[in-house]
């Protein structure tokens, strides 16, 4: 017998109460559900949010430090381009350094000779040691 007879067969509230009961229990289910769908939702949009701002945070910090990078390879560059002139110069320093010192060696004065005294002259070339004697040409050119 379907329910929809027992209804109309029946005098009345005895047949209607068990149906009204699990009608209601189906209705608060149902309300129920749909509030536990309407706070997932919630939950999820929150979370989507919040990931969506962790997102842009973290894309400003990778270019951010791309920019660090960039600017530490830069110097890096430099740097090592410095350092390269640098021991380029070293090594010819190093080399005029070892032949002077070739050169100093091949003068060395023997122990026995250095007791000499060594005229001024020789020690400040550039300073006359005698007298300068004036030339005028009081006499030489007339015109």
């Amino acid at each position: 017998m379907s329910p929809s007879l027992a209804k109309a067969g029946s005098s009345g509230s005895d047949v209607d109460a068990p149906n009204a009961m699990i009608d209601d229990k189906r209705r608060k289910r149902m309300i129920s559900n749909r509030e536990s769908a309407r706070r997932s939702r919630m939950k999820r949009q929150k979370q989507m949010e919040g990931l969506v701002s962790e997102k842009s945070i973290l894309e400003r910090k990778i270019h951010k430090d791309n920019e660090k990078y960039v600017a530490v390879w830069q110097n890096h560059f430099a740097l090592e381009s410095q350092n390269k002139i640098l021991r380029d110069e070293k090594m010819k320093l190093a080399e005029k350094l070892k032949n002077l010192q070739h050169i100093l060696a091949s003068y060395e004065v023997p122990e026995s000779d250095k007791d000499m005294e060594v005229s001024d002259k020789f020690l400040n070339p550039w300073q006359v040691s005698s007298p300068v004697k004036l030339i005028t040409t009081s006499g030489m050119f007339k015109f």
